[in-house]
């Protein structure tokens, strides 16, 4: 969706919120007595998942700031009209995306469930 911007794909929004996921499912899973994965694991995910939306904070604060400042300018010399150009959020546009995404994979998994127990029940 955005172009020379890593991360802010489906993709890459989908590991990010994976991996922030991860240890809140560890923790439950150890509390149930089922714990499957080192700390040092998650503890790494979660670190490089952060590390990311950091970068991509600095990343569009910097754009935006950049972009307003020569908006700005352009204002004062009566040259152009001030427009809020990344006011609209990428990563709501690809959450929205993933949203459709994963919507999509569930009702058809739904629908395969349901078709598949249907003809037992007959």
């Amino acid at each position: 969706m955005n172009p020379g911007i890593p991360g802010t794909g489906i993709g890459g929004l989908f590991y990010i919120l994976s991996a922030l996921w991860m240890p809140i499912c560890e923790v439950r899973r150890r509390w149930q007595g089922d714990a499957t994965r080192p700390w040092s694991f998650l503890a790494r995910q979660f670190a490089i998942a952060v590390g990311v939306v950091a970068a991509m904070t600095g990343v569009f604060w910097a754009l935006d700031t950049a972009l307003m400042l020569s908006q700005v300018a352009e204002h004062m010399a009566g040259k152009g009209h001030l427009m809020w150009s990344l006011r609209v959020s990428a990563l709501l546009v690809t959450s929205g995306a993933l949203a459709l995404v994963l919507s999509a994979v569930q009702l058809v998994r739904l629908y395969l469930r349901l078709r598949t127990v249907r003809p037992a029940v007959r």
